[in-house]
């Protein structure tokens, strides 16, 4: 149906790809019942929601994946060999019972492929604890490190600062869920004394790129899905220039991410064989809050990787902080949000990070001068902040 009401016949999709409408979060939320494949209510499809980075989290059905293969592809790059200890660096909850006892991680599974045996939780990383974090790292002794730079870049600051040496030697490190600063890649290498690696996707499982060298060029696999960048109008732009990255999924049978607008830009260097190059992806954000004690707070951690059921009923919020230890939550709501999305908010901040939050209410948010969406206001002293598009 919705290709029939721009006119494009399905048996001549492949040449007539450019006249594809390009979905957005928006469009997919008024029309999924349009886009579904499978009906959501089977029992064999499950229920997804990213964590809206840029201000517009987004619920959808999923059924397939290749996610695991690839990233055990991008393991074996980095030099993956049988008994290989992987860690993540990740968005794992520790039990109040092991933090009372200075344990900041959890085992996994017994299967280092494909996302690692133990997770480093990124929650509770801060001045206090960071010694705690070294002392596990030591003693766990990775050969591969996978997870969040502005976390892994916090710990290599600290090392560096210190002048603490590690006791083992690492094959690399995996960058993912953010966006990385050529400080931290420096800070990391120097401290870890390892290669660096860079891994970009997105919960709605379109794209999976990967870097092989140290110029973390980033290659976009054509097995995952179909990458394209383009300019305002919607055209494909040239080696050297930025666009939008816009994405189709090949494994999500339940409903098809089709030209999706990521909001992420990227700089374009061109493709090769089929498989589409990207110079730098910017977009994706590293949003820093703060505990009373100043202490820093991921909010890439605490919410992007921990898809909370809310994420599925607010169509747009924005996080205001101008205080330590408390916040300001904005929240234009879906028809279907309740009291449950609100208590599910204000219980992960207050529990995993000790930050009150108050809630408003509003119709809208307010975009910046350039029309963009900011997910994070941060009065405090803070590092980067959002603008849900092009940093």
């Amino acid at each position: 149906e919705l290709l029939g009401d721009h006119n494009i016949s399905i048996n001549n999709l492949l040449v007539e790809w450019d006249k594809f409408p390009s979905l957005d979060k928006e469009i997919i939320r008024r029309e999924k019942g349009r886009l579904l494949a499978v009906s959501a209510s089977k029992d064999y499809v499950t229920k997804f929601n990213t964590g809206g980075s840029t201000g517009e989290p987004l619920g959808f059905p999923v059924m397939g994946g290749c996610d695991a293969e690839h990233q055990e592809f991008l393991f074996r790059i980095i030099g993956y060999q049988p008994g290989d200890r992987i860690l993540a660096i990740d968005a794992a909850v520790v039990p109040d019972s092991l933090l009372k006892e200075g344990i900041f991680w959890i085992r996994k599974n017994d299967q280092d492929l494909p996302y690692g045996s133990m997770s480093l939780s990124a929650y509770y990383l801060g001045s206090e604890s960071i010694g705690r974090y070294v002392d596990f790292l030591n003693a766990f002794k990775p050969s591969i490190i996978r997870g969040y730079p502005s976390v892994i870049g916090e710990i290599a600051s600290h090392l560096l600062r210190s002048d603490i040496p590690l006791s083992f030697k690492m094959k690399g490190i995996e960058l993912t869920s953010e966006a990385y600063s050529d400080y931290q890649i420096d800070s990391i290498r120097r401290a870890f004394q390892t290669r660096v690696f860079n891994q970009y996707g997105h919960s709605e499982a379109c794209v999976f790129g990967y870097s092989v060298d140290e110029s973390l060029l980033t290659y976009c696999s054509p097995l995952y899905g179909h990458t394209e960048i383009l300019d305002a109008e919607r055209r494909p732009v040239r080696p050297g220039e930025v666009g939008e990255v816009v994405v189709t999924g090949f494994f999500n049978y339940a409903m098809p991410f089709l030209r999706y607008k990521t909001g992420d830009y990227a700089l374009y260097d061109g493709e090769e064989n089929g498989i589409v190059r990207l110079s730098r992806i910017m977009g994706r954000t590293q949003d820093v809050v703060y505990k009373k004690n100043m202490d820093k707070v991921f909010l890439t951690a605490i919410l992007f990787d921990t898809h909370l059921q809310a994420f599925a009923n607010i169509i747009k919020w924005q996080i205001q902080q101008s205080t330590p230890g408390e916040m300001t939550i904005l929240i234009v709501r879906g028809p279907d949000f309740t009291d449950r999305d609100q208590n599910e908010i204000n219980n992960i901040f207050r529990r995993i990070a000790g930050i009150e939050t108050t809630f408003l209410f509003v119709d809208q948010i307010p975009k910046t001068r350039s029309g963009k969406h900011k997910f994070l206001i941060q009065d405090l002293c803070a590092g980067p902040q959002s603008t849900g598009g092009l940093l």
